[in-house]
Protein backbone atom coordinates (compact mmCIF):
# COMPACT_ATOMS: atom_id res chain seq x y z
CA UNK A 1 0.00 0.00 0.00
CA UNK A 2 2.86 2.38 0.83
CA UNK A 3 4.40 1.77 -2.59
CA UNK A 4 1.12 2.56 -4.35
CA UNK A 5 0.66 5.70 -2.25
CA UNK A 6 4.27 6.75 -2.92
CA UNK A 7 3.85 6.28 -6.67
CA UNK A 8 0.52 8.12 -6.65
CA UNK A 9 1.99 11.01 -4.65
CA UNK A 10 5.00 11.20 -6.98
CA UNK A 11 2.78 11.30 -10.06
CA UNK A 12 0.54 13.93 -8.46
CA UNK A 13 3.58 16.04 -7.59
CA UNK A 14 4.98 15.77 -11.11
CA UNK A 15 1.63 16.61 -12.67
CA UNK A 16 1.24 19.73 -10.55
CA UNK A 17 4.70 21.11 -11.34
CA UNK A 18 4.68 24.08 -13.65
CA UNK A 19 7.62 25.48 -15.50
CA UNK A 20 8.76 28.92 -14.43
CA UNK A 21 10.28 29.55 -17.87
CA UNK A 22 8.48 31.72 -20.38
CA UNK A 23 7.11 29.92 -23.46
CA UNK A 24 9.61 31.76 -25.68
CA UNK A 25 12.50 30.55 -23.50
CA UNK A 26 11.19 26.99 -23.65
CA UNK A 27 11.06 27.20 -27.44
CA UNK A 28 14.58 28.67 -27.57
CA UNK A 29 15.84 25.85 -25.34
CA UNK A 30 14.15 23.24 -27.54
CA UNK A 31 15.70 24.74 -30.68
CA UNK A 32 19.10 24.90 -28.97
CA UNK A 33 18.79 21.25 -27.96
CA UNK A 34 17.94 20.31 -31.55
CA UNK A 35 21.04 22.13 -32.79
CA UNK A 36 23.24 20.44 -30.19
CA UNK A 37 21.98 17.06 -31.36
CA UNK A 38 22.89 18.00 -34.94
CA UNK A 39 26.32 19.24 -33.88
CA UNK A 40 26.96 16.05 -31.93
CA UNK A 41 25.99 13.98 -34.94
CA UNK A 42 28.21 16.11 -37.17
CA UNK A 43 31.28 16.15 -34.94
CA UNK A 44 30.89 12.89 -33.02
CA UNK A 45 32.18 10.62 -35.78
CA UNK A 46 35.17 12.80 -36.66
CA UNK A 47 37.65 10.96 -34.46
CA UNK A 48 40.93 9.20 -35.16
CA UNK A 49 39.48 5.96 -33.80
CA UNK A 50 36.86 5.91 -36.55
CA UNK A 51 39.14 7.27 -39.29
CA UNK A 52 39.33 3.99 -41.26
CA UNK A 53 35.56 3.93 -41.75
CA UNK A 54 35.00 7.68 -42.02
CA UNK A 55 35.27 7.80 -45.82
CA UNK A 56 32.22 5.57 -46.09
CA UNK A 57 30.19 6.82 -43.14
CA UNK A 58 30.83 10.57 -43.02
CA UNK A 59 29.35 11.53 -46.41
CA UNK A 60 26.11 9.76 -45.47
CA UNK A 61 25.94 11.37 -42.02
CA UNK A 62 26.84 14.77 -43.51
CA UNK A 63 24.02 14.43 -46.02
CA UNK A 64 21.50 13.51 -43.32
CA UNK A 65 22.65 16.41 -41.13
CA UNK A 66 22.43 18.80 -44.08
CA UNK A 67 18.84 17.73 -44.76
CA UNK A 68 17.97 18.28 -41.09
CA UNK A 69 19.65 21.70 -41.10
CA UNK A 70 17.75 22.74 -44.23
CA UNK A 71 14.47 21.75 -42.55
CA UNK A 72 15.48 23.70 -39.44
CA UNK A 73 16.35 26.81 -41.48
CA UNK A 74 13.17 26.60 -43.56
CA UNK A 75 11.09 26.46 -40.39
CA UNK A 76 13.04 28.79 -38.06
CA UNK A 77 15.72 30.61 -40.02
CA UNK A 78 19.47 30.23 -39.66
CA UNK A 79 20.54 29.78 -36.03
CA UNK A 80 21.41 33.15 -34.50
CA UNK A 81 21.31 34.99 -31.19
CA UNK A 82 17.92 36.61 -31.84
CA UNK A 83 16.31 33.23 -32.50
CA UNK A 84 17.95 31.28 -29.69
CA UNK A 85 18.66 33.86 -27.00
CA UNK A 86 22.04 35.12 -25.84
CA UNK A 87 22.68 32.36 -23.30
CA UNK A 88 21.83 29.52 -25.67
CA UNK A 89 23.75 31.03 -28.58
CA UNK A 90 26.87 31.29 -26.41
CA UNK A 91 27.01 27.48 -26.22
CA UNK A 92 29.44 26.00 -28.77
CA UNK A 93 27.16 23.25 -30.05
CA UNK A 94 24.37 25.76 -30.66
CA UNK A 95 26.50 28.43 -32.30
CA UNK A 96 28.59 26.11 -34.49
CA UNK A 97 26.01 23.53 -35.63
CA UNK A 98 24.84 25.30 -38.78
CA UNK A 99 28.26 26.51 -39.87
CA UNK A 100 29.92 23.12 -39.27
CA UNK A 101 27.27 21.22 -41.20
CA UNK A 102 27.46 23.67 -44.10
CA UNK A 103 31.27 23.45 -44.15
CA UNK A 104 30.96 19.70 -44.62
CA UNK A 105 28.48 20.15 -47.50
CA UNK A 106 29.64 23.12 -49.61
CA UNK A 107 28.98 21.23 -52.84
CA UNK A 108 25.27 21.23 -52.08
CA UNK A 109 25.20 25.04 -52.09
CA UNK A 110 27.37 25.27 -55.21
CA UNK A 111 25.51 22.66 -57.28
CA UNK A 112 21.93 23.16 -56.08
CA UNK A 113 20.48 26.63 -56.61
CA UNK A 114 17.61 25.92 -54.20
CA UNK A 115 20.05 25.50 -51.31
CA UNK A 116 22.25 28.36 -52.50
CA UNK A 117 19.26 30.71 -52.55
CA UNK A 118 17.93 29.47 -49.21
CA UNK A 119 21.15 30.33 -47.41
CA UNK A 120 21.79 33.49 -49.45
CA UNK A 121 18.35 34.70 -48.34
CA UNK A 122 19.43 34.06 -44.75
CA UNK A 123 22.39 36.38 -45.39
CA UNK A 124 20.11 39.02 -46.88
CA UNK A 125 17.76 38.73 -43.89
CA UNK A 126 20.68 39.24 -41.50
CA UNK A 127 20.40 35.80 -39.91
CA UNK A 128 23.70 34.56 -41.38
CA UNK A 129 26.89 36.50 -41.91
CA UNK A 130 28.00 37.11 -45.47
CA UNK A 131 31.52 36.12 -44.47
CA UNK A 132 30.36 32.70 -43.27
CA UNK A 133 28.42 32.17 -46.49
CA UNK A 134 31.47 33.16 -48.58
CA UNK A 135 33.75 30.84 -46.58
CA UNK A 136 31.42 27.90 -47.17
CA UNK A 137 31.22 28.49 -50.92
CA UNK A 138 34.95 29.16 -51.20
CA UNK A 139 35.75 25.94 -49.31
CA UNK A 140 34.28 24.03 -52.25
CA UNK A 141 36.60 25.72 -54.73
CA UNK A 142 39.61 25.72 -52.41
CA UNK A 143 39.32 21.95 -51.85
CA UNK A 144 39.47 21.51 -55.63
CA UNK A 145 42.41 23.91 -55.93
CA UNK A 146 40.35 26.38 -57.96
CA UNK A 147 40.02 30.14 -57.66
CA UNK A 148 37.82 31.16 -54.76
CA UNK A 149 34.41 32.44 -55.85
CA UNK A 150 34.19 35.16 -53.20
CA UNK A 151 37.86 35.68 -52.41
CA UNK A 152 37.27 34.91 -48.74
CA UNK A 153 40.08 34.09 -46.36
CA UNK A 154 39.37 30.36 -46.56
CA UNK A 155 42.65 28.45 -46.54
CA UNK A 156 44.81 31.57 -46.30
CA UNK A 157 46.12 31.14 -42.76
CA UNK A 158 47.49 27.75 -43.79
CA UNK A 159 49.27 29.32 -46.75
CA UNK A 160 50.65 32.18 -44.66
CA UNK A 161 52.06 29.82 -42.05
CA UNK A 162 53.45 27.52 -44.73
CA UNK A 163 55.10 30.49 -46.48
CA UNK A 164 56.62 31.66 -43.18
CA UNK A 165 58.01 28.18 -42.52
CA UNK A 166 59.40 27.96 -46.05
CA UNK A 167 61.08 31.35 -45.65
CA UNK A 168 62.51 30.28 -42.30
CA UNK A 169 63.89 27.12 -43.89
CA UNK A 170 62.00 24.78 -41.57
CA UNK A 171 59.52 23.51 -44.17
CA UNK A 172 60.29 21.80 -47.44
CA UNK A 173 57.91 21.95 -50.37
Amino acid sequence: MRIVFGLFFSLLLLASCKSSLAPSTLKQNALAFELCELYGSDQGLRTKALAPTNNQILPKIDSINFTKLVAFVQKNGMPNENLLGKDNYAIECVKMAGFSILLHNPEKLVHDTEYYHLFFQEVQAGRMSGEAFALIIDKFYWSRQQNLAYGSSFGQPCYVIKRMLINAGSYSV
